[in-house]
């Protein structure tokens, strides 16, 4: 098609000029054109294949926002051939373009064995917040068999608060089944936020053998947070020990908003 053609010279334009001069959003720009028509029409093979060439180049570009617009684009695109220029950005200077990577290798869904979830593991040890939620959906998008997540359960043994934080939302993605006896290990936490989450986990995950241990979280947890959590999960599960718990919470927990969610378990 002729508008591809069109496209295609306005980005090589585009990559002159910014290599000539800070005009980056310029190309910026010309690259996202490109990327959302190639998503709303089926291109010919060779214009899939040239914007795919030049977007693969561009994730080497000295310009953050240019190699940030690239991994976006080829997330968008979802060509495999993307994976290894995704993980090598994991490791980028710049948070925006790590954090662009980690999204665009949610889309591509790589096989998730495990360099690419020690790779993922390692992204929940960001520094910065936003990466680490990018690595928590990739991880939900990617869906890593249950056997493969030590890299990801054994940071929660961090000093981090913020790494462990960013774990336990990843275990709630993901089938944590055969991580129930860590977690329960790690459920006493100092930080309320992590041992409310890891509740989640066990109550998602963690099935009937969970329910003893939510029971004493429930009961025990200084936390409202954490009891709310518990109840909550109790009434899913819904045993006969659990609805008894659930009772003797509305009764007596001194939290409005623990026995609101204990009574609707009931």
């Amino acid at each position: 098609m002729i508008w591809v053609a069109v496209l295609i010279n306005l980005i090589e334009t585009g990559i002159l000029l910014c290599r000539g001069s800070s005009r980056t959003i310029v190309c910026a720009a010309a690259l996202s054109v490109l990327c959302l028509a190639g998503c709303a029409q089926d291109s010919p093979p060779p214009s899939r294949e040239r914007t795919i060439s030049l977007l693969l180049q561009l994730v080497r570009d000295q310009a953050p926002e240019m190699r940030r617009t690239a991994a976006e684009s080829l997330g968008k695109v979802g060509d495999p051939r993307a994976v290894d220029s995704m993980l090598s950005l994991n490791h980028d200077l710049a948070a925006m373009v790590r954090e662009a990577s980690l999204l665009a290798m949610g889309r591509l869904k790589p096989a998730a064995n495990e360099g690419v979830v020690a790779l993922l593991a390692q992204a929940l040890e960001d520094p910065a917040e936003s990466v680490r939620q990018a690595a928590v959906v990739a991880i939900g998008e990617i869906q890593p068999d249950s056997r493969l997540l030590e890299p990801v359960a054994g940071r929660l043994r961090s000093p981090d608060v913020a790494i462990r934080r960013a774990v336990v939302q990843a275990l709630l993605q993901v089938d944590s089944s055969q991580w129930v006896h860590s977690l329960i290990a790690v459920g006493h936490d100092s930080d309320a936020e992590v041992r409310q989450g890891i509740v989640a986990v066990m109550g998602e995950w963690g099935g009937a053998a969970a329910s003893p241990w939510i029971r004493q979280r429930l009961s025990e947890d200084p936390s409202p947070g954490v009891r709310a959590e518990a109840a909550y999960r109790l009434g899913i599960l819904g045993d006969s020990e659990a609805k008894a718990a659930l009772s003797t919470a509305i009764a007596k927990d001194p939290d409005s908003g623990v026995r609101r969610w204990a009574k609707q378990g009931t």
